[in-house]
């Protein structure tokens, strides 16, 4: 798994590759960690290359939409597989991303 942040004035994109799996979840959480902290921001998932995503990677997204609604920041999600599409909505994390 691979994460990839780059950021600019108000916007943040975050490119994820590979399976956000158990094994990797530590490192991705601190990868993440600087977005949590990011005011007033677009922040873009470009999750075209991500491939499966477990329960510990759906409570990191939580974790992320908890933060950007503190801090007045915008969710937005793109490149997900038809099959991870299905999985957002039928848990609800459909509603908390704005899909591009």
């Amino acid at each position: 798994m691979k994460t990839t942040i780059h950021t600019s004035e108000g916007k943040a994109l975050v490119n994820f590759e590979g399976e956000m799996d158990s094994h990797i979840i530590g490192q991705v959480a601190m990868d993440m960690a600087p977005l949590l902290e990011l005011k007033d921001t677009d922040i873009t998932l470009d999750c075209s290359k991500l491939e499966y995503i477990s329960s510990n990677g759906f409570r990191l997204f939580q974790i992320l939409i908890s933060a950007a609604r503190s801090n007045r920041s915008t969710l937005y999600i793109q490149g997900l597989s038809p099959d991870l599409v299905d999985v957002f909505k039928a848990s609800g994390f459909d509603k908390c991303f704005i899909f591009k």
